[in-house]
């Protein structure tokens, strides 16, 4: 199984939850059956993680490697079997550019938007968690 975590600029909450999950895949040993990456919805720079992104997951212990950000493409859709976003606004922009989405497999990680919280990113990081959890919880199955 392929995911495919989408934010607006790809430096911040969906590299977050790509990390936050390949943790998780990690520590269930089920690195072989599923992989994550991520993608930004909107054009991008090729921008690097938020520094305050880096340091929460830091904190939390969440591993992380060197990351560009991305813009998705009409091929990601052929390539993963789900497509994550951040947000309501982040699924409009993925559909956009990918044609649709004739497969149903663009969601949202929860049933909110997570927010891009400035306060030491904690929201964004207990969401991030809880969502990749359930998400985990229904793939692993």
């Amino acid at each position: 199984m392929k995911i495919l975590f989408v934010c607006s600029g790809n430096t911040g909450r969906s590299p977050m939850a790509q990390f936050v999950m390949q943790k998780l895949i990690d520590e269930a040993g089920l690195s072989e059956k599923i992989s994550v990456a991520s993608a930004a919805s909107k054009p991008t720079d090729g921008g690097s993680l938020h520094q305050g992104i880096a340091l929460k997951l830091r904190m939390e212990k969440i591993p992380f490697g060197e990351h560009t950000a991305r813009m998705i493409t009409p091929n990601d859709y052929a390539e993963n079997d789900l497509i994550v976003c951040m947000d309501k606004s982040n699924v409009e922009q993925v559909k956009a550019v990918c044609g649709g989405d004739p497969d149903e497999k663009i969601s949202t990680l929860l049933d909110k938007d997570i927010p891009w919280d400035k306060n030491a990113f904690a929201t964004t990081y207990d969401d991030i968690l809880r969502g990749c959890r359930s998400l985990f919880e229904k793939i692993s199955r």
